[in-house]
């Protein structure tokens, strides 16, 4: 087995160099490039896609809004045997 050397300590601390960086409205460029480099590699869909997942999304949210909806009634109704 090969024996692992420490690096020696040394009693001054090692300085970092600090780096620059860029000003706020060079980093908003490049975000911004960024960005529309990023939306350019987007599928979008067509307008047929966009209706049939849209009344897709609509028509679950209906189905679930009636069933809270039954089961709040049927919930509160039952609370209220209770009470009584």
């Amino acid at each position: 087995m090969a024996k692992i050397e420490k690096p020696a300590k040394t009693d001054k601390p090692v300085k970092k160099e600090k780096v620059k960086k860029p000003g706020f409205l060079k980093r908003s460029k490049m975000f911004l490039k960024g960005v529309w480099a990023e939306l350019k590699k987007v599928t979008w869909p067509t307008k047929n896609e966009l209706m049939q997942h849209t009344s897709v999304v609509l028509g679950i949210v209906f189905i679930l809004t009636l069933v809270v909806y039954v089961m709040d009634v049927g919930l509160g109704g039952l609370l209220a045997l209770i009470i009584k």
